[in-house]
Formats: structure tokens, C-alpha cells, sequence
């Protein structure tokens, strides 16, 4: 799982033009500015390095990168 916070977490950077380090996994994905745009390319990133169909919804439904992670994980787990 922490591969997966890592890459969350790197993502999210990429998408805000901010270095990784300054993303912090435990604060809400809006509150850096993460729109409907980059939260809706996420869900296709995250579909295509898990190879896990997700709802467009789920940066919304899990606002942090530790909440999505651990929410991902889970799905990973069931199949």
C-alpha cells in the first residue's frame, strides 16, 4: 500500500505543478485545489496503473490520498 500512497501522492503533485514532498497524504484532495478535471483524470490513471474499473467519483468519496489508498487497496484485495 505504500507504493500506492506514493504514486497517489505523486500524482496528485504532477496534476498541481507542486513537488511531492509538499503533498501530505492525511489532508483533503480539495484543499489543494484539486478539481472535477484533475479528480476525473485521476480515476483514468488509477484505473490504468491498477487495472481496476472505479467510480469518477471516488477522489470525492475518499478525500484524501491515505483514505483513496486504503479504499484502492481494499479492491485490490477482492479480486
Amino acid at each position: 500500500m505504500d507504493d500506492l500512497r506514493s504514486w497517489l501522492t505523486q500524482r496528485v503533485a504532477s496534476y498541481l505543478g507542486k513537488d511531492p514532498s509538499e503533498i501530505s497524504p492525511s489532508v483533503s484532495l480539495a484543499t489543494y485545489g484539486l478539481d472535477s478535471v484533475y479528480a476525473f483524470v485521476m480515476c483514468g490513471d488509477i484505473e490504468d496503473y491498477l487495472d481496476l474499473p472505479i467510480e469518477p467519483t471516488v477522489a470525492w468519496d475518499y478525500e484524501t490520498i491515505d483514505a483513496l489508498a486504503d479504499h484502492l487497496s481494499a479492491l485490490v484485495d477482492q479480486r
